[in-house]
């Protein structure tokens, strides 16, 4: 656990896995903190048990904030169908 790490992730749910992937992709050494007993175990509980992952009709019209462009930006940077690209690229199934 002393290992030196380049960036420490808080919380290991569906936003800090894929904040720490991204990292570990962009070569950084990833620490994940996460204080239940299983990482991603709150992923798994969503969806009523079967893992909701996406939502593919989402647009910024869903979302209020102070900056009501943020949510274009990160929706038009990262959409639904990429993720799902990423998911099926590492062989998770779903339905």
């Amino acid at each position: 656990m002393n290992d030196p790490v380049d960036v420490v992730v808080i919380g290991g749910g569906a936003a800090g896995l894929m904040c720490a992937l991204t990292a570990g992709q962009r070569g950084r050494r990833v620490r994940v903190i996460e204080h239940a007993n299983r990482v991603g175990k709150k992923i798994l509980m969503s969806g009523g048990g079967r893992c909701n992952f996406t939502n593919t009709g989402t647009t910024a019209a869903h979302f209020i904030s102070a900056n009501p462009h943020f949510c274009k930006s990160a929706l038009a940077r990262f959409k639904p169908a990429q993720f799902i690209d990423m998911v099926e690229r590492h062989g998770i199934g779903y339905h």
